[in-house]
């Protein structure tokens, strides 16, 4: 079974690489998930013995960029200035698998960047009133899908790591998390739903190539923000929602029909970087519960990808099995399917609870992930080993 931990590269670098292999593979690691794309963020690091507290430069990738690949390209990666101070650990891990180490996965953002954004305004997502999501490239922008096909091309045939794990190749929603958020509004689910539904002149061009009446959703959706917003006290609009999902506007045909559609740009998006990524790497799509609002319809996308690492983070023990289950049944038997958990306490209580949660995957699951090496303490690592066990 395939069994892999999340990593960032500082990570190795601060607690050695030698050290850090050798604490997971006692535990029966036998693949590293290394962050080759990454956003930005303040990091409590327990389990780091120099940067405690780390804010990673934001939206850069942490491998030895070819300039020469990107020539004309109007998204473009940057390269983390710690990999010129601190060394290629993607080049390292890969050296050090064909040696006989630790199998290699790039765990790799995709539109969730929020330096790009603001230096390319018009490739982000934008609300029905017009606001931009500097944190968002669209997925159906051209130039940003570019930009996601050529990251994925770049790793895998440069470096042919074993896999490529894609995170937020979909629509981001309005509740991601920004520096000092305000809401004094009160919105409700509804609301943030169509907050994070995107607008942008390449959305309203490609629904319309496909004949959705993008133009009507849009006016829609404006004017139930706009009527919220007016409001003394949110009032719901959509009784069944999030329950009954993309159901819950049926009664608003133009609206329903463009969220159909949403699911388009995202499964289109993976399938390109499925034909650009090298056919030696395995691609998955990073998934969890709920990512119909991000535009994700796994169904669609199954054929498009090698298969799914579903994330269980904080899903209770009794209904993993049943979830994945489902998901099983929704991408079929031929592809692979990783279960991802977390070692954050309270959410996952005790190494009791965590094998609990892997025995609920382990006849479901072809392998799991955990998440992460610097984010706990190295005091919590054994948990992997006993739950795996």
């Amino acid at each position: 079974m395939n069994l892999s931990v999340w990593a960032y590269p500082w990570d190795l670098h601060d607690i050695g690489t030698d050290v850090a292999l050798a604490s997971l593979t006692v535990q029966g690691v036998n693949t590293i998930s290394l962050a080759t794309s990454y956003h930005a963020g303040r990091f409590l690091q327990p389990g780091n013995p120099k940067r405690r507290v780390w804010f990673p430069q934001d939206g850069t990738v942490y491998y030895a960029v070819d300039d020469d690949r990107w020539d004309g390209a109007e998204i473009r990666p940057l390269q983390a200035d710690i990999v010129e101070t601190e060394g290629d650990y993607l080049g390292e891990l890969v050296a050090r698998r064909d040696a006989g180490g630790p199998k290699v996965s790039c765990w790799t953002v995709c539109l969730h960047n929020t330096r790009l954004g603001m230096a390319h305004p018009d490739h982000v997502m934008r609300t029905a009133q017009g606001d931009p999501h500097f944190y968002a490239l669209c997925p159906s922008s051209p130039a940003a899908r570019a930009y996601v096909t050529g990251l994925a091309a770049e790793i895998s045939h440069r470096y042919r790591p074993d896999r490529i794990e894609l995170e937020s190749p979909d629509f981001m929603g309005f509740d991601h998390g920004f520096h000092h958020e305000k809401d004094g509004l009160g919105l409700l689910p509804e609301d943030r739903f169509l907050l994070g539904l995107c607008f942008c002149d390449h959305c309203m061009t490609r629904a319309r190539s496909a004949g959705v009446p993008a133009e009507a959703a849009r006016d829609k959706v404006k004017a139930l923000l706009d009527a919220a917003f007016t409001r003394e006290l949110p009032q719901q609009q959509f009784p069944g929602f999030p329950q009954q999902a993309l159901d819950a506007f049926r009664d608003t045909p133009d609206l329903h029909a463009y969220l159909v559609w949403r699911t388009e740009p995202v499964a289109s998006l993976i399938s390109e970087i499925r034909a650009a990524t090298h056919p030696g790497t395995q691609l998955l799509v990073i998934d969890a519960e709920g990512s119909w609002w991000g535009g994700v319809d796994l169904g669609r996308i199954a054929p498009h990808c090698d298969g799914v690492l579903y994330c269980v983070y904080t899903v209770p023990s009794p209904r993993i099995a049943p979830l994945l289950a489902s998901v099983r049944k929704v991408i079929g038997p031929g592809k692979t399917l990783i279960a991802g958990f977390q070692l954050f306490y309270p959410e996952v209580a005790s190494a009791a609870d965590l094998r609990d949660r892997v025995t609920a995957a382990k006849d479901l699951a072809d392998g799991f992930n955990f998440y992460n090496l610097g984010l706990v303490p190295a005091q919590r690592l054994p948990w992997i080993g006993a739950a795996c066990r």
